[in-house]
């Protein structure tokens, strides 16, 4: 269990913050999440598509194979782009536009087959009550004037994100 819970730390830590940095700048997206909260889980789908918080996955292959006209040879190492597969416009329509009404939405922000992440259940669960929690309580909110977000390497994550908002 403590795997478990470590495993997901940083990744949902990441997307949640990245999916606050996505809001924050989009207000009419953010505007459409609070007076449509039931599109919340859509959402969080889509900004996991969209914000995939490990978008390069490294891997050896253990056997020859030919993609395309590449042969790739066992040991070879190669990086796999996750992030780029979630704006592929052969698995998705318009992929370059979030859209929280999208249908059939089978990004790999959560790795696929043997390697698909083991908590991708509970990290939704929480990125949904992350987000319906937040805009119930704080609707209106932006990334502070002049301020410049810094996103990390590797795992995308918010190594800067001010956000200011009033009080209700």
């Amino acid at each position: 269990s403590y795997l478990f819970l470590l495993g997901g730390l940083d990744t949902v830590t990441a997307t949640l913050g990245c999916s606050m940095a996505y809001l924050a700048s989009n207000p009419e997206q953010r505007r459409k999440l609070v007076a449509r909260p039931e599109l919340i889980p859509n959402a969080v789908e889509e900004l996991l598509r969209w914000e995939t918080p490990v978008s390069l996955v490294p891997r050896v292959l253990k056997q020859n194979v030919t993609i395309g006209d590449v042969e790739l040879r066992e040991g070879n190492l190669v990086n796999l782009l996750i992030g780029a597969a979630n704006v592929d416009p052969a698995e998705f329509t318009d992929p370059t536009r979030v859209d929280f009404e999208r249908e059939n939405n089978r990004h790999i922000a959560f790795g696929a087959g043997a390697h698909r992440c083991l908590g991708s259940h509970l990290a939704r669960m929480e990125l949904r009550a992350a987000l319906e929690e937040w805009h119930r309580r704080i609707p209106e909110y932006e990334i502070k004037a002049g301020a410049v977000p810094k996103v990390s390497p590797g795992i995308r994550e918010q190594l800067y994100l001010p956000l200011v908002w009033s009080a209700r």
